[in-house]
């Protein structure tokens, strides 16, 4: 099989420097797997949902869709990765003894390898554009989330793919000028031929060194990489086949009866090891950071810097090293007594060490960062971890969480307002809003239709109770025979799990599923205008037992309008543009990014245009992960603000919203932005409903015996 190494000297040697190498780079993948082994074991999860994992490899590993959120980028790594790939088959084929050669080399006559040469001819060109692309970026460009670290490993890591492919590649230029053509190489052949009249000693002096220079280049870039953050190459497979297929939003589920539990994450010990592995798996690309509304906004919150920092108390308890604060990072502590053991070491508080306190506190819970990481890290679960347990174990959390807190806790919802007080809304409505119990009473349950989940924001803020009443208007004058819990309602419950108070959620939660079951909710259609509540209720109740089919007021009210049962007024509408504000927890958390613009695409007069962050990529509000209770008042600016000067950015004369926490926040925004409905220039924020419910058509006379008994249909 050496054949084709024969014009190689001392070609075996080639086996103890590269084999020799990796086995230093299976010792140092051991030394980072001692750490993996010594956390909390992950959910046994790799072989279920296999044609999912697989499906999941191909899109993120190989395809690397969510690079090209920015084509340039996704161009330039598409062409490194799949050079280092297609080349890969050579060096394969030189350190085992050209046994890839061998099994491709004799079907066809040597048809199939000499294309694979031809192939890798190409893709080096490819891989060598992509590192000068890369250079230019970091040296001309410079894109903020590139330059926020430090750079020395960035161009190591380019010099050494330099090094590898390039040795390589001119090695075979020089190898086709001293010996002839090779077959399917035709680059190399190409420029091969204006070298071969250096003779052929030169040429193949030039072509034994630069040869050996790629098995030495290569040996040592093999140790390089499990080093630096360049193990990415390895482990996005591994971190890819592992990642959470549960919904996105839904957190981690937590029993509050084991005794030996620790609540939530303190330690790395206290991490699944999949998490851990997380921070061997960063690329250090600064996606999640640039995204992250916190961030963007000035406060101190970097979710690069958190998963770094993982990984940098890993490798300080790998090396027995102690690590000390250094901002949002982590850094070896210098003059401390002595190396301390491994596990003591994984018992180091992640507050402090790889975040600051403030910076776990200023997350939205959004799941932008999420999102935007092309190798399927997640941030948000580890957050909320690190919440639950200053929450639960410390006692330890912003002081505006305290009348939250304990409103949830005491009457059922973060206003502190009494129960009796959620039918409020329903005053000044020309029908009668039914509760459940009422419906139950009737004997009637069979014949309901709907239940309207109204949340506590529509139940008890004044400008989204009209919200709730604009809901009721289209669902009545749709005849659709809904009904309400009332009183019986309580919080979803989503506010205490996002600020870490999973013992309030739990209670919440577990006193809404019986409610709803006893009413027999779980056969049939749960709506709501909240994606919060949309979420918990449909992703989140599951952990504890409750099985609900629950949809978002945007998708019933599109389905009425498609199917006629909604009809729209055409005649002497205003015109007027709107853009649309894609709530985070509904579009994505949740995917549901078409139903509000197709509902507001019905509405005659409505000229719709996009904000700059839109879809999957909306920027936050401001108020998600309990911020709606918390004074902003870190960073340059506030999140609601820089989404509103993205909305003020369309010249929209109305801002479309589709969940009760945005409308708040975004109102708040236009007010400050002095665009309020008292100036002269107001700009409207509206929800989708209230723009379809003033929209709405008379509705047509309905035989009597059709009305559902109880019921008085609303004719707009």
């Amino acid at each position: 099989m050496f054949e084709s190494f024969a014009h190689v000297p001392a070609y075996p040697l080639v086996f103890p420097v590269f084999w020799g190498a990796f086995l230093v780079f299976a010792l140092i993948v051991m030394r980072h797997a001692r750490v993996w082994m010594a956390v909390r074991s992950t959910e046994p999860r790799a072989l279920r949902n296999v044609p999912q994992r697989i499906g999941g490899i191909l899109r993120y590993s190989i395809l690397q869709v969510r690079m090209f959120t920015e084509p340039d980028v996704a161009i330039m790594h598409f062409g490194l990765f799949l050079g280092s790939t297609i080349l890969l088959i050579g060096n394969i084929n030189f350190v085992t003894g050209g046994i890839p050669e061998a099994i491709v080399g004799y079907p066809l006559n040597g048809a199939i390898w000499a294309f694979l040469l031809g192939l890798q001819n190409f893709m080096a060109v490819a891989a060598l554009a992509g590192v000068a692309y890369a250079l230019y970026r970091r040296l001309v460009v410079k894109p903020k989330r590139l330059t926020t670290i430090p750079t020395r490993t960035h161009y190591q890591v380019l010099a050494f793919i330099t090094a590898v492919v390039g040795t390589e590649f001119v090695a075979q230029w020089f190898e086709a000028a001293a010996f002839g053509p090779i077959s399917g190489a035709v680059i190399s052949n190409f420029l091969g031929g204006y070298l071969a009249g250096l003779g052929h000693d030169a040429t193949n002096a030039v072509f034994v060194v630069l040869w050996w220079a790629h098995v030495v280049v290569l040996a040592g870039f093999l140790v390089f990489v499990p080093t630096n953050k360049h193990f990415h190459i390895y482990t996005t497979f591994v971190n890819t086949w592992l990642r959470k297929l549960e919904p996105r939003g839904q957190l981690p589920a937590m029993d509050l009866e084991r005794e030996d539990a620790t609540f939530g994450v303190r330690t790395l010990a206290d991490l699944p090891w999949k998490d851990v592995f997380d921070g061997f798996t960063c690329t250090e690309c600064g996606r999640c950071t640039s995204q992250c509304p916190a961030n963007r906004t000035g406060k101190t919150l970097d979710p690069r810097a958190l998963i770094m920092g993982i990984r940098r108390m890993s490798e300080a308890a790998e090396a027995g090293i102690d690590l000390i604060p250094n901002g949002p990072g982590v850094q070896a502590a210098q003059g401390l007594p002595g190396p301390r053991p491994k596990e003591e070491l994984l018992k180091a508080p992640i507050v402090g060490s790889a975040i600051s306190y403030d910076s776990v506190w200023d997350c939205v819970t959004c799941g932008a960062c999420v999102e935007a990481c092309p190798v399927t890290i997640e941030h948000v679960d580890k957050i909320v971890g690190l919440r639950r347990n200053l929450v639960l174990e410390d006692s330890k959390f912003p002081s505006e969480l305290t009348p939250a807190f304990r409103g949830m806790e005491s009457v059922g919802n973060p206003w502190g307002q009494p129960p009796t007080a959620r039918l409020e809304w329903t005053k000044g409505l020309p029908f009668h809003v039914r509760t459940a119990e009422e419906v139950q009473r009737a004997g009637e349950l069979e014949q309901l239709e709907v239940l309207y989940w109204v949340g506590c924001a529509a139940a008890f803020d004044d400008r989204n109770k009209r919200v709730a009443r604009a809901l009721a208007t289209c669902l009545d004058a749709a005849g659709i025979n809904f009904a309400i819990l009332g009183q019986e309602e309580t919080c979803s419950g989503d506010p205490a799990r996002r600020m870490g108070n999973e013992y309030v959620f739990q209670m919440l939660a577990s006193q809404n599923i019986e409610t709803l079951n006893k009413y027999g909710m779980g056969e049939r259609t749960i709506i709501t205008a909240c994606p919060h509540c949309f979420n918990t209720i449909g992703n989140e109740y599951g952990q504890l037992g409750g099985k609900f089919h629950i949809r978002h007021h945007s998708e019933y009210l599109a389905e009425l309008v498609r199917s006629g049962r909604l009809r729209v007024d055409a005649s002497g509408a205003p015109q007027r543009t709107v853009t649309y504000h894609d709530s985070c927890y509904l579009a994505r958390y949740n995917g549901v990014m078409e139903p509000p613009r197709e509902i507001l695409g019905a509405i005659p007069g409505l000229k719709m245009v996009e904000m700059a962050d839109n879809h999957r990529q909306t920027m936050c509000c401001g108020g998600g992960g309990g911020r709606m209770w918390m004074d902003e008042n870190r960073g340059t600016t506030r999140i609601n603000a820089a989404r509103t000067e993205q909305a003020l950015a369309t010249d929209a004369g109305t801002v479309a919203t589709a969940c009760p926490f945005c409308m708040v926040m975004l109102r708040d925004g236009i007010a400050e932005a002095g665009r309020g409905a008292d100036t002269t220039d107001p700009i409207i924020s509206a929800d989708i409903s209230e723009l379809l419910a003033a929209a709405l058509a008379p509705a047509p006379v309905i035989p009597e015996r059709a009305v559902p008994e109880g019921r008085k249909l609303n004719v707009v």
